[in-house]
């Protein structure tokens, strides 16, 4: 899925001046309208940066559209609330997207950012809004979603009104019951699992002098293969290896150290090696999970957004394709098996 090209500092920085000149009175060709409007902006931006909401806000919806774009099973994904809107009847909200997918099922979405304090802490929803967004909906006759990101621990959630619990004057939803009832599926989320460890061995000359370790344990290193392997299979296939490395990558497997060999004390070869955290899965079981495939492109686009002082940049000028792991249809690999679980929602979980 890729970008429709725009021109945004043409016609968006116009479509702006003509939305605020019509609430300042601005008339064109006027300097002094002009110099206004560019203060005004100016001091706008200058607050919404300096708010921290508003830009996690912000970047969290722009990586619903590529986490969704990424997933594969969508043919249109358009931000709905841009634009002037027209309406007969008050109280109505404009979702953040609409979504079309290759089955051809309509969604309008409603994109949240939230950082739960504890296990059972709860996003809530004032009920008035909610209501907004729903009139919104009906007009259009197309069903309304909220793509919930529990931030902390990196997992998206697509929820329908319904699966809220209701508190009087709001609504919200906890994390056990946001995964239960977890509708990711229609856009093509699954998880993804395989054989650990995964490793990536890097592999170097012994016959290069600079490759002696020296006393202070450093020496210089010259790549001259890269092996992959799989429960300790290789990996050979081209396909394989692009998705092995995708998964060591942006999975949520650990890896343990760099261990090094050496062998008449030059540098021979070092490793990364992943694997899971195997309390949290039964030790009779060959497989382990890697997490799901959204979470796995969230890394991906926070790797692109965020620094060790926080937020850079709220977007990415890539395509969501850019972000696809791209799993063949009906894939069988020879030496990566994976083993992917479509989670499909339970609507009466905790009822």
């Amino acid at each position: 899925m890729k970008r429709l090209n725009r021109d945004p500092e043409k016609f968006d920085a116009l479509e702006l001046y003509s939305k605020v000149s019509s609430d300042r009175g601005y008339k064109i060709g006027v300097d002094g309208d002009q110099r206004d409007f560019v203060e005004h902006v100016a001091k706008s931006l200058k607050n919404a940066l300096d708010s921290p909401t508003m830009i996690h806000g912000k970047r969290t919806e722009a990586m619903f559209a590529h986490v969704a774009g990424a997933l594969g099973n969508c043919d249109l994904i358009k931000q709905e609330d841009s634009g002037a809107s027209f309406v007969t009847s008050e109280g109505v909200a404009v979702p953040d997207y609409k979504i079309v997918t290759k089955s051809g099922k309509i969604l309008l979405v409603e994109v949240k950012n939230f950082r739960m304090r504890s296990l059972s802490g709860h996003y809530t929803m004032k009920k008035p809004y909610l209501a907004k967004l729903q009139r919104y909906a009906d007009m259009n006759k197309v069903p309304l979603k909220f793509a919930i990101y529990f931030s902390g621990v990196n997992q998206w959630t697509l929820l329908s009104p319904s699966s809220f619990i209701d508190a009087g004057k709001t609504v919200h939803i906890d994390l056990p019951h946001a995964m239960a009832r977890n509708e990711m599926a229609v856009l093509g989320d699954r998880m993804i699992c395989t054989l650990p460890p995964l490793n990536m061995t890097f592999e170097g000359d012994t016959g290069d002098e600079g490759s002696k370790v020296d006393a202070d344990g450093q020496a210089l290193f010259t790549i001259k293969k890269i092996n992959m392997t799989c429960d300790g299979n290789p990996i050979g296939n081209d396909i394989e290896q692009r998705i092995a490395f995708y998964l060591m990558r942006y999975g949520s497997w650990s890896s343990g150290g760099v261990p090094a060999e050496v062998v008449d004390g030059k540098l021979k070869s070092f490793q990364f090696s992943f694997s899971p955290e195997l309390d949290d899965e039964p030790y009779d079981q060959p497989f382990h999970s890697l997490g799901t495939l959204s979470s796995m492109v969230s890394c991906a686009f926070q790797e692109l957004t965020v620094e060790d002082n926080g937020v850079v940049s709220m977007d990415v000028r890539y395509d969501p394709v850019f972000f696809n792991l791209q799993i063949p249809e009906n894939y069988k690999g020879s030496s990566l098996p994976l083993w992917q679980f479509v989670l499909k929602p339970n609507m009466e979980f905790g009822a």
